[in-house]
């Protein structure tokens, strides 16, 4: 039988390069916020020679997230922007690394890790909806480069869009029937094709 992978609990501390060779180290994934990490999908362990994979969030999620990635790859198409999955990490700062559910980055992205995002999407589920609405809302907020940050729920419909207008922050709701706006990208999209055949 192997050996269990290290367990990381919410909000252990750590070092940036502790924090990196960790979330480097195992097929676990990992975000990292001033100096605490917190586990989004633990490892998969061996046991008797049996996979065990201890991750996944609902099928909701899942199903807004690929249509979340349709709607915005069609609509940027010919754009010099493109969307990521979670499977990206990205730096935000010096002591900060998250895996948002998705992003929208302008310009050439390399590496394993994606800089100046200017769309941020979390499709929020029980377990997030307290960091999402937070630490991340306010971390994204001090992000020069972050001009959306977009909410999206998974057990309900709704979306919230806080949207970087001059010195402030400005929400907006949308819900069905509504025509959503990301204006930082020069984009609209139907409320309703986010949660076409999802059923809540």
């Amino acid at each position: 039988m192997a050996a269990d992978p290290p367990e990381v609990s919410k909000g252990l501390y750590m070092t940036v390069e502790q924090y990196l060779a960790l979330d480097e180290a195992t097929d676990g994934k990992y975000e990292f916020l001033d100096g605490y990490v917190y586990m989004l999908r633990p490892p998969s362990s061996m046991y008797d020679d049996q996979a065990v994979d201890m991750a996944g969030g609902s099928v909701n999620h899942a199903a807004i997230c690929a249509a979340m990635t349709g709607i915005l790859y069609q609509a940027l198409s010919g754009s010099p922007c493109m969307v990521y999955t979670s499977d990206a990490r990205m730096q935000l700062a010096e002591r900060q690394y998250l895996y948002p559910d998705l992003v929208v980055a302008y310009g050439e992205q390399s590496g394993t890790m994606l800089i100046n995002p200017t769309v941020v999407i979390e499709v929020i589920s029980p377990n997030s909806e307290k960091r999402d609405r937070g630490e991340k809302l306010k971390t994204y907020k001090s992000i020069p480069t972050v001009q959306e940050y977009v909410l999206i729920g998974s057990e309900y419909q709704a979306i919230e869009v806080h949207r970087r207008e001059g010195r402030f922050w400005k929400e907006q709701h949308y819900y069905e029937g509504d025509l959503v706006e990301l204006k930082s990208l020069d984009i609209s999209f139907p409320f309703d094709e986010v949660y076409h055949r999802i059923r809540l």
